[in-house]
């Protein structure tokens, strides 16, 4: 690996070795988040900080300062003149950035070569392909973690035809996992890129066209809500379709005015709201919000936000159980100077063995310096907002509520018109000797007709019987379509708007 580039020679070199002293333990923090109507990672950095040296057990100990570096765009090289001006203040460690993947890999690769922990909050990049460096740990679940999850999710809903939206080209080595499952089950599945204008609108409509009613969704929160918002204008979150959303904050977005409630909208997440500080620290940022913005960005805490409040806990953990075997020192490292910190080694074996319970969940992380051991909340729209149905753990993979899904099965017919498509035949459904002077259901009886009767009682929904135009059940064409009642279900010609209140077609 290359060292530093030549114009950051030109840095002054100090060389100054400080014993780590109960006044103050250094970590630096790059965000790019500077905003305060934005994320609230400073926000949250300032509150970790603040409850860190005000916990009791921190008497006579050093202080935490974490000393914050904006970044104005995701440049190397302006990440790399940052990275000068922190190495000689004698960091412990460096925090971020979360959304600016360029950056990252810089303060990365410095880090690597200067030996100090390097703590990333931001979801992998595959922009240069290369391996994760020792020095450099992420508390971001993995691409891996979230395709095999995604997998084990369309398992249980038993979704074997299903389409990939992806926002960008790196989609495909995000969710390779995925990907080979669908190859090893032979089960089908359609990738679609968005283009350069960001408009869904002509992928959405192939994808209805196509009859696909799974929809994965692997784009940015932002965009992902765009999709899904020009879904509802193309009619497209009925009951017939299934829509999985990989990012972790999709749930943050606000999504109640925009579907039905009956469309199964599923979602992840890895905030831990039992956390005894949670609810003080979402209050915090959203108070911060009402403050200073015209409308807060979020309905909760941004993920990267939580993710910093964790990493600031993981790194001062690591440093005061390294404390305890040996007194360490940090040294004012140079840009324009071979040496190292040496101390970092040490740190980063004490960071791989940190185990606590934070905003974010478990904190583990495994010799790759990947998270491990953690849980990913499944999520679930409802009328009342998303809630959780399940959870993907690591290690014990896929366990849902059934007691939950089948109550939200059954929950969803309520107050809801099927229009029941079906032909005469006897003694299943006919009509009526005096039909002609009745209207609507009224003019059939017959085995079906008594079963939807008991079922509407028991489930509390209505129907509208339908018989279907061409009288036939229906039979495949030489051009691939359907005629008869098939046909109808196919083509979807019976999902439509009828009167007053929300109506489906079975």
């Amino acid at each position: 690996m290359p060292r530093v580039s030549a114009p950051l020679v030109l840095l002054p070199v100090w060389l100054v070795t400080v014993a780590c002293s109960p006044h103050a333990l250094r970590i630096a923090a790059i965000l790019d988040d500077p905003m305060e109507c934005s994320r609230g990672e400073r926000l949250s950095i300032t509150l970790a900080k603040n409850r860190i040296n005000r916990a009791p057990e921190r008497l006579g100990k050093a202080k935490v300062e974490v000393d914050i570096f904006e970044l104005l765009r995701d440049s190397e090289y302006e990440t790399a003149e940052t990275m000068c001006q922190i190495l000689p203040k004698g960091v412990v460690a460096v925090l971020g950035p979360s959304s600016s993947p360029a950056s990252s890999s810089i303060i990365s690769n410095i880090c690597g070569e200067k030996e100090v922990p390097h703590f990333k909050v931001a979801p992998e990049e595959f922009i240069k392909f290369q391996l994760q460096r020792f020095t450099t740990l992420n508390l971001h679940p993995s691409n891996t973690d979230i395709s095999v999850a995604v997998a084990g999710v369309l398992n249980f809903f038993n979704c074997t035809t299903a389409c990939l939206v992806c926002a960008k080209a790196e989609c495909l080595l995000n969710l390779e996992k995925l990907l080979r499952q669908f190859l090893i089950s032979k089960d089908t599945l359609s990738v679609r890129m968005l283009d350069d204008t960001r408009d869904p609108t002509p992928l959405l409509k192939e994808i209805r066209d196509d009859k696909t009613a799974t929809v994965i969704v692997h784009a940015s929160a932002s965009v992902s809500h765009t999709i899904l918002l020009k879904a509802a204008e193309l009619g497209m979150v009925s009951a017939y379709y299934t829509y999985i959303f990989t990012n972790l904050e999709f749930s943050l977005q606000s999504v109640d005015s925009l579907v039905d409630d009956r469309v199964n909208i599923l979602g992840f997440s890895i905030f831990n709201q039992s956390h005894t500080f949670f609810q003080e620290f979402a209050q915090s940022l959203n108070q911060s919000w009402q403050e200073n913005c015209d409308h807060a960005p979020f309905r909760g805490p941004a993920l990267s936000s939580a993710l910093l409040f964790d990493a600031l806990y993981a790194v001062v953990t690591a440093v005061r159980e390294l404390n305890r075997s040996q007194e360490i020192g940090v040294k004012a490292l140079s840009c324009g100077s071979a040496q190292i910190w040496q101390h970092g080694t040490s740190l980063m074996n004490y960071l791989r063995m940190v185990e606590l319970e934070g905003l974010t969940g478990h904190i583990e992380f495994n010799s790759k310096g990947q998270r491990s051991n953690y849980a990913l909340k499944i999520l679930q729209f409802t009328r009342n907002g998303f809630r959780q149905i399940g959870q993907w753990h690591v290690a014990d993979g896929l366990s849902m509520d059934s007691g939950l899904y089948a109550s939200n099965t059954s929950n969803s017919l309520f107050n809801t018109t099927l229009v029941v498509t079906t032909i005469l035949e006897n003694p299943y459904l006919m009509l009526k000797g005096n039909h002609q002077e009745m209207e609507g259901n009224d003019r059939y009886e017959g085995f079906c007709v008594d079963m939807l009767k008991e079922l509407a009682e028991i489930l509390r929904f209505n129907y509208r019987i339908r018989l279907v135009g061409d009288g036939v059940y229906g039979v495949p064409e030489a051009n691939g379509t359907w005629t008869g009642m098939v046909g109808e279900l196919i083509t979807r010609k019976l999902c439509r708007p009828e009167g007053s209140g929300k109506k489906y077609s079975k």
